[in-house]
């Protein structure tokens, strides 16, 4: 040991802590107490724990993830300082104490700066420690357990804040946001790369994710320690549901769990003097970290430029070759981080194993901290194999920040901290692509969709041209437009973009009612709505004969994306909506549906994706061609005119089966008709015919049995006789006169009170009574 510097900096002690909760307030854990548990067990591990707490004179906390949003509540409460807290705690006094930046690259590059803290002499030995606790978080809120996590010391520390925003405001805007909304961009841009089919890669990713799972099987830290198959992984099941493409539940960092970690490093000098037994010493042989730039910035969206030089540069400080490491383990928050990160490294994934913990589905995404784990893990092997190398990777942010360690319990001769270099000022200064904002065509480059309890949810492309890259997202509620953009493979498809109102969005490839050129995306299918077009006119038929039209939300979801086209396209000018089959209008809200606990859901536009629509310029016909009940009387009072058949039937019934017409049938009615009338409609949920609903102004024109449709049309030619501008005029200013009258603040009312409405038992008991065919039985509770 004579050559190696008493300065150099040495990893003594590690701990590593998972707990199950059993639900009992008073064992709940917190990030403070996972946090003593984890410390405690690394100082034990150190074989000096006394004269180790003593040296110790720098206590740093990696940031918990419920201090990483700003702006963010948490339910039970913060500690206002998480590492002056901690060394109370232990009983460490006088500490220099730090609360790290956000990242999952801060446990390695703390590691880096502790030993340079170390070997400078500021510090005699640093405590690192982080944990998690959002299973019991999760798991209390469920149970309404209250708990108390505000416990924290008045002392010095330094706070590092959140850090710079890894996403740009265009990011932002244009679709952008969450890991599993961001990371697809490099998952499917590398899967293209490979020149793989979605198919194929999805095997991939299940059979990289299957070895993981089985060392995560053998963890007794591990917060989901089970051996799960590639079938199991490659297929959607309940168990393994849709996130967003090309993701499924166990394909990323799973966060509920209950883990605390810690490290202590010292130097060689006082590792001796407390009596820590060498064979306990791991070195850190080489680091590195780099930064990448933002995520429409980087060059190529299939690599990751930060981690192959960041990997490059440890190895390279350490002195080692790839074939000299022994032990892996890449950050796996994502299959492409450990893909990207074994391609840089020159290694087959198939072949070496790349992780020593099961990684982050598996062991457990322990938020910024999961590396912590890794660099404990690694080093407990190391000092079981002492001539071996380890090298973990640690990552933060959207592959942004990379973090490299190499380690081994071979001592390090003439250990020196990291040199200045140029590689950081190299990847700033990289020709970036011209982002667009405008309206355009381009390829598409990459994309996802975005699930959330089974539906899509929001979906963005990424596409290039001569003159740049734009990333475009889908409109808010545009459920057709994502389902396509989800069928086949999208990367290679020409894409149209229109920008407004400073965002890009994904237009359609082929208008309402025409079939899309071929190679170009999205090519929308409507299923339960039936759109033509005659000329000017939009016929919109509610297609679903069978259930007397009755709508549920995917309807909703349908409706909306055809009003939002109906009111943007030039070439349209009236629309009329009916329904299918002589039966029914619409017989208003799908309560099967409800009943069944099936997905109730709704855009922002509402019922019919017209109920809640307050800025229509353009006129819209309902032609009543039999029952229009309850949402379907709705649907005729939003629309604007509205023709009948003599055998149409009309009502709001909703009281009879425990609810009310929360989509606008009590105000729009109430205007229409006048207050009395209404009220003697709304509260006895009687039936009236097309006579009586001519007579108080429900509707405008009544015709023959079955003619509804003609008669609409007919209206609808003497619409197209005047200037369509000054009928959106018209509309415009109608439009205004609503707003005045608050129309919009009374329905938005609505939510609260038809929110305490359905946690009442006679909700429940009338959409079950009606599913049951049954008369209800109504308690008034």
């Amino acid at each position: 040991m004579a050559d190696i510097d008493p300065r150099t900096p040495i990893l003594v002690g590690v701990g590593q802590i998972a707990r199950h909760w059993d639900g009992l307030p008073a064992d709940a854990p917190s990030p403070l107490t996972l946090q003593v548990a984890a410390a405690r067990t690394a100082l034990a591990d150190s074989g000096a724990p006394d004269a180790l707490l003593a040296m110790i004179d720098g206590v740093v906390v990696v940031r918990a993830n419920h201090d990483s949003v700003d702006g963010v509540r948490h339910p039970f409460g913060r500690c206002a300082n998480p590492p002056a807290t901690l060394a109370a705690e232990l009983g460490i006094a006088s500490a220099c104490c730090i609360y790290s930046v956000v990242g999952g690259d801060q446990p390695q590059a703390l590691v880096a700066e502790a030993a340079e803290a170390i070997f400078a002499g500021d510090v005699d030995a640093v405590l690192l420690s982080g944990s998690e606790a959002t299973a019991t978080m999760k798991q209390a809120i469920k149970a309404r357990t209250t708990l108390d996590w505000s416990h924290g010391v008045d002392a010095p520390f330094e706070d590092r804040g959140l850090g710079p925003t890894l996403l740009s405001d265009y990011e932002i805007a244009n679709g952008l946001g969450a890991p599993t909304q961001t990371y697809p961009v490099f998952e499917n841009s590398l899967r293209a790369r490979l020149g793989l089919s979605p198919e194929a890669y999805g095997a991939m990713m299940a059979e990289l994710w299957e070895g993981f799972s089985a060392v995560a099987a053998d963890n007794p830290y591990a917060q989901f320690p089970k051996a799960r198959t590639r079938d199991f992984l490659a297929t959607p099941s309940d168990a393994n549901y849709r996130v967003a493409e090309p993701y499924l539940k166990w394909h990323v960092a799973q966060d509920a769990v209950n883990q605390g970690a810690a490290l202590i490093l010292t130097s060689v000098d006082a590792a001796t003097r407390a009596g820590i037994d060498p064979a306990k010493w791991i070195y850190l042989h080489g680091y590195a970290a780099y930064k990448d730039r933002l995520v429409t910035e980087r060059p190529d969206l299939s690599r990751s430029l930060a981690m192959e030089k960041a990997l490059q540069g440890a190895l390279s400080m350490a002195g080692k070759s790839v074939a000299q490491i022994n032990q892996f383990d890449l950050y796996s928050c994502f299959p492409c981080a450990v893909l990207l990160a074994a391609e840089a490294l020159g290694i087959d994934w198939r072949r070496t194993p790349c992780t020593v913990t099961g990684g982050l589905p598996f062991f457990g995404g322990a938020g910024n901290n999961y590396s912590m784990h890794a660099i404990a893990t690694m080093a407990e092997r190391l000092r079981a194999a002492p001539d071996e190398y380890g090298l973990v990777l640690a990552n933060g942010g959207f592959l942004s920040k990379e973090a490299v360690g190499i380690y081994s319990a071979t001592p390090v001769e003439g250990w020196r901290p990291r040199e200045k270099d140029a590689v950081q000022a190299g990847i700033d200064a990289a020709p970036a692509p011209v982002r667009l904002s405008e309206s355009t065509e381009a390829v598409i480059d990459s994309y996802t969709v975005t699930w959330k309890k089974g539906r899509p949810s929001r979906g963005y492309v990424i596409a290039s041209n001569e003159k740049g890259r734009i990333l475009a997202r889908v409109r808010t509620g545009h459920r057709a437009t994502l389902h396509s953009l989800g069928v086949g493979d999208p990367i290679g498809k020409r894409v149209r973009v229109v920008h407004e109102t400073g965002i890009n969005y994904i237009e359609a490839a082929n208008r309402l009612c025409e079939p899309a050129a071929v190679g170009w995306l999205p090519a929308r299918q409507f299923d339960h709505v039936i759109v033509e077009r005659v000329g000017p006119v939009l016929e919109v038929t509610l297609n679903r004969p069978e259930a007397m039209n009755a709508l549920h939300s995917a309807v909703h979801f349908e409706l909306h994306e055809i009003w939002d086209e109906y009111e943007r396209d030039p070439s349209l000018w009236v629309a009329i909506i009916t329904g299918a089959g002589d039966r029914a209008f619409c017989s208003g809200n799908d309560l099967k549906v409800t009943a069944r606990g099936g997905d109730m859901s709704s855009p922002p536009s509402g019922f019919a994706g017209l109920c809640s629509r307050f800025d229509r310029k353009k006129p819209i016909i309902a032609a009543v061609n039999g029952v229009a009940m309850g949402g379907g009387l709705e649907i005729v009072l939003a629309c604007d005119l509205a023709v009948a058949s003599v055998d149409a039937r009309f009502a709001l019934p909703e009281v009879k089966v425990g609810l009310y017409a929360a989509a606008g049938g009590v105000q729009r009615l109430t205007r229409q008709i006048g207050r009395k009338a209404a009220m003697e409609l709304i509260l006895t949920g009687r039936h009236f015919d097309a006579a009586e609903a001519k007579a108080i102004g429900v509707i405008n024109e009544l015709v023959p049995a079955g003619d509804a449709a003609t008669g609409a049309r007919a209206l609808a030619a003497k619409l197209l006789e005047n200037s369509p501008s000054a009928i959106r005029a018209s509309k415009e200013a109608l439009n205004r006169l609503e707003e005045l009258e608050s129309l919009e603040e009374a329905m938005a009312a609505t939510g609260k009170i038809f929110g305490r409405l359905m946690r009442t038992k006679d909700f429940r008991e009338g959409v079950t009574a009606f599913a049951e065919k049954r008369k209800p039985e109504w308690t008034g509770s």
